[in-house]
């Protein structure tokens, strides 16, 4: 009998079970929240790289460094449900029928709701300036109407200022380097520089980069013109492989399938151009699957 749980230690063993029961609610709860951002971050991604694949085909960079750059990763198709042409024809129908109900003739209202609404902005009912108003009305409706989301619109002036760029280019860089030695606080002095350059896919301009054509631009302005890409830089002749132990801040970090780069920081930490709607930034090196080259002269 003396070893029998008193009534106080039974409830402290329910509290103790309430809790566990909470704490695993909570981190299923967490990690369902996460996993649903996850999938809605890449199919951002994946529509972002879509749209500037589109536009480029279609409207080649006049610059003549451009011509030729390889695109190292694919876009899977998106199902039809999901793309962007239906969901634009589905809200263009929408507001199509919106505007035409606005632009009925005011005398298709009541008196008392067109007074309300200030439709007629304060006509007495003249017939004369009725058909003013209809006039308006009708001319109104054959405007052109359209709708951008704001991603969309920042997408559309990176593109355009992109093409617009008339400044000094990689090329006219390494022809004239700013530094003549390969220094490491130079180096991240450069990285640092171009934080905030939006992504543009194929970009290698100071108004637009991809990831190797970060690395490029930043290396011609030490006089080294690295190629446009993943795969041509890893094998390149000023570059050097290193062991993770002795990498240093001015490095390149390589992923293991070749799909990506960027310029070490130390800590763990790089430079990169990420993805179609972000923009150069430093941020930690997010995979173990990488290894390390350093550029030489």
């Amino acid at each position: 009998m003396s070893n029998k749980p008193s009534g106080r230690r039974r409830a402290d063993v329910e509290i103790n079970i309430l809790e566990s029961f909470e704490l695993r609610s909570r981190r299923s709860i967490r990690e369902s929240e996460r996993r649903r951002q996850s999938r809605h971050d890449q199919r951002a991604q994946k529509k972002a790289a879509k749209l500037d694949r589109k536009y480029f085909a279609a409207n080649p960079p006049t610059n003549p460094i451009t011509a030729g750059t390889t695109i190292i990763a694919g876009i899977p198709k998106l199902p039809w449900r999901k793309r962007e042409s239906v969901r634009t024809s589905i809200v263009m129908l929408f507001t199509a029928g919106v505007v035409a109900t606005i632009a009925l003739p005011a005398y298709a209202y009541s008196p008392a709701v067109t007074a309300a609404s200030g439709f007629t902005g304060g006509m007495t009912g003249d017939p004369q300036d009725l058909a003013l108003l209809r006039q308006t009305a009708l001319n109104y409706d054959r405007g052109n109407f359209g709708m951008m989301s704001a991603a969309d619109l920042e997408r559309m002036t990176n593109r355009n200022n992109y093409i617009g760029y008339k400044g000094l280019t990689a090329i006219d860089l390494a022809a004239n380097p700013n530094y003549t030695n390969l220094n490491p606080d130079d180096i991240m002095k450069v990285a640092a520089k171009y934080v905030g350059v939006p992504y543009i896919l194929g970009g290698e301009l100071p108004t637009g980069l991809d990831c190797s054509g970060y690395t490029r631009l930043v290396f011609a302005e030490f006089g080294i013109l690295l190629p446009h890409s993943v795969i041509a830089q890893s094998h390149d002749p000023h570059l050097v492989r290193v062991h993770r132990a002795d990498a240093r801040p001015g490095d390149i970090v390589i992923l293991n399938n070749l799909s990506h780069e960027g310029i070490y920081a130390g800590s763990g930490m790089f430079y990169h151009a990420p993805f179609s709607g972000d923009r150069v930034k430093l941020a930690p090196i997010f995979t173990d699957n990488y290894f390390i080259v350093r550029v030489v002269q």
